[in-house]
């Protein structure tokens, strides 16, 4: 595959790995991203690092797990302390230009861009410090605007929607700026949609009516919150009693009318990249930083190791790629800073986790087990998912574990060892899973770094009285704090 050409990096936050046409899906329309696939390589088993907005998108660029670098959740954000493949690439002269959500601490530390343009960042460097109360006795309280943001979804508009299209309009005006430039470059378009609240235009909200929606299997199972860490969940975010059947298709409505809305904008992107003549010299990569629940198992949002929060879409094309291949090996976020590496023949790094993408799309990548922790808001202990084959176990800290033979069960409805069931594949998967890490242990430094950033704010009593951000503001608005 020849290297060294221009690279486009498209990112959105919480698109879920089967929410695409060339997925599967029986409703959702992406015909932007279903021909980006078409004119590339689909990877149908990719994996955030973790299910969480900071620190996975601090898992993409530093190529590094949370337990890695101590970017554990919303409170623990990029810094610019740890090497990201952005450093990497500017420093071999590659300009990289960043445009839009990328959710680190400040545009005042170095995050290893060339240039910044329009990005969204956490509120005050301080991001969401309640909920640092994992960490402690006192645990999350439970989060009302969680729910309600959800509920707002419907035609119309929200502050993320018009910064969806700030975003697009600067990319179109970067693209044109520098089509021109003989020498690489890659330009990252990154997109706060289709986070909730789920607004879309009323053209994309009319393709989809409530009644219509195809609600996950899941979604009222009677066994739903019986795993403690499910409860646990469902409680802190005001759902223990199940969502209504009503609220759940409006809300999968509104998810999937903002998708065909966000796909619209990145066609916008690709079609003034083909129209200045950058096709035969640009790469384009798609991924979003985690996937969504969307009333599976009875939840909303992310903070949970099920396919449905820790897959996301990754999608390659452009020179060299080959055209309508789909790959099932299993990869990860921690892969893009090899891969990155890789496209722009810099020399790898042999203290990455990650391999490069290009081995798996050839064939030669060596097989290994798909791996992902979550130790942030909505746990009430650190939980690790380790997946070989089909067979996938999520090992909970201090409580029973859950395992799924995901050829037979791909919605995770059967957990093999509910009901005080056993299987052979369990201890054969912990060990897998122990070779990797120690989950006790990263459960107590989690938690003890958690302790230490509460310290730094000021103490318990200040934390405990700060507000829940249900979702952050774009640039030049202020923050909405939802008082618990």
């Amino acid at each position: 595959m020849t290297r060294s050409n221009n690279l486009i990096l498209f990112v959105t936050d919480n698109h879920a790995s089967d929410f695409l046409g060339v997925a599967g899906h029986s409703k959702v329309q992406t015909p932007n991203l279903d021909r980006l696939a078409t004119r590339g390589v689909q990877f149908q088993n990719a994996y955030a690092a973790t299910t969480l907005c900071c620190p996975s998108r601090a898992a993409m660029a530093t190529g590094r797990y949370p337990h890695q670098t101590g970017y554990w959740d919303n409170a623990t954000m990029y810094d610019g302390k740890v090497e990201t493949w952005h450093h990497r690439l500017r420093d071999a002269q590659v300009p990289v230009t960043a445009i839009g959500k990328l959710h680190y601490r400040s545009a005042e530390d170095d995050n290893g861009f060339s240039e910044e343009i329009h990005t969204m960042h956490v509120v005050d460097g301080i991001g969401s410090p309640l909920t640092l109360l994992r960490g402690t006795d006192e645990g999350v309280p439970t989060r009302g605007g969680h729910k309600a943001i959800y509920g707002n979804s419907g035609p119309g508009q929200t502050d993320y929607q018009i910064y969806d299209r700030q975003i697009t309009e600067r990319a179109i005006d970067w693209l044109r700026e520098n089509a021109g430039n003989p020498d690489p470059w890659v330009l990252i378009v990154s997109y706060p949609s289709p986070h909730p609240p789920f607004c879309a235009d009323q053209e994309n909200w009319a393709l989809y009516p409530p009644e219509d929606m195809p609600l996950p299997p899941t979604w009222d199972a009677k066994d739903r919150y019986d795993h403690p860490a499910m409860a646990y969940l469902a409680r802190m975010n005001q759902l223990p009693e199940g969502l209504d059947e009503s609220f759940a298709r409006n809300a999968y409505a509104g998810y999937c009318a903002l998708i065909t809305q966000t796909d619209a904008e990145i066609g916008k992107v690709i079609d003034t990249a083909d129209d200045l003549g950058l096709i035969r010299s640009t790469r384009m990569i798609y991924t979003s930083d985690h996937g969504e629940a969307i009333c599976a198992h009875g939840i909303l949002g992310k903070a949970n190791l099920y396919e449905h929060s820790a897959g996301v879409p990754l999608i390659m094309a452009g020179p060299g790629v080959p055209q309508g291949k789909k790959v099932a090996d299993c990869v990860s976020h921690v892969d893009l800073f090899p891969t990155m590496l890789d496209l722009f023949d810099l020399p790898t790094d042999k203290s990455l986790t990650g391999q490069s993408l290009l081995r798996a799309i050839d064939g030669s990548t060596e097989e290994r087990p798909a791996f992902s922790e979550y130790h942030a808001m909505g746990s009430l202990n650190s939980s690790f998912m380790i997946r070989s084959g089909n067979w996938k176990l999520i090992y909970h800290v201090g409580m029973r574990n859950q395992l799924f033979d995901l050829a037979n069960d791909p919605h995770e409805g059967d957990d093999l060892l509910a009901n005080e069931r056993t299987h052979p594949k369990e201890a054969k998967l912990v060990a897998l899973l122990r070779d990797l890490v120690d989950p006790e242990a990263l459960d107590t430094r989690s938690k003890a770094d958690q302790r230490a950033r509460i310290e730094e704010l000021g103490g318990l009593s200040t934390v405990k009285s700060a507000g829940s951000i249900a979702a952050s503001p774009i640039p030049g608005k202020e923050v909405n704090l939802e008082k618990i």
